[in-house]
């Protein structure tokens, strides 16, 4: 297993690297090209990625406009967990925005790990609301502040962004048009 891999589940599921032994296989590689779609929005989710290369972003289409909501990076996890969890049809996509490398985890596979596993679930509860968390914040700093202090925000944040992210998707999820990010980045 990756170092860092290995690093990202002792941190946020140490019952999984504890037991990764036994687990690895049912996590499956796979391969997506740049601008390819992993999920549907309306479609429901059925599996949980662990980027091991790559980038993807989370999106939704309101009556056309793209809003993004947050980009993924190397040992980060993605789905669209309510979903996934539910069962129920995907307010969101999920895009490749480079060459993504990927382990995959069925739901299947994810209810039976549940099941063997039961200690788990507090591991799983705990991520998913840190992820609704993170939510609330992008959210509540798209309402108090300015596109400027939410550009700011994510140089300073999240660098890593603005370095891999293409611009227009940046400026989607700052909810700014790209000709608004082309000032903003000017003035800076």
């Amino acid at each position: 297993m990756q170092k860092n891999l290995s690093e990202y589940l002792k941190n946020k599921f140490p019952e999984i690297e504890e037991h990764w032994g036994e687990l690895h296989s049912l996590f499956i590689s796979e391969k997506f090209q740049k601008g390819s779609t992993l999920l549907d929005e309306e479609d429901t989710a059925t599996e949980i990625y662990i980027i091991t290369n790559g980038a993807l972003r989370l999106w939704h289409n309101d009556d056309g406009k793209d809003i993004t909501l947050q980009f993924f990076f190397e040992n980060q996890m993605v789905s669209s967990f309510e979903s996934f969890y539910l069962g129920q049809p995907s307010g969101f996509s999920i895009e490749a925005i480079e060459d993504t490398e990927v382990l995959k985890l069925s739901k299947k596979d994810f209810d039976a790990i549940k099941v063997k596993y039961p200690e788990i679930e507090s591991s799983i509860t705990r991520f998913i609301c840190e992820r609704f968390i993170e939510y609330r914040n992008i959210f509540f700093s798209q309402i108090q502040h300015s596109p400027e202090q939410r550009y700011q925000e994510l140089l300073s944040n999240d660098p890593i962004v603005l370095k891999r992210v293409p611009l227009h998707f940046v400026a989607s999820f700052l909810g700014i048009t790209p000709v608004s990010l082309s000032r903003i980045r000017n003035r800076n």
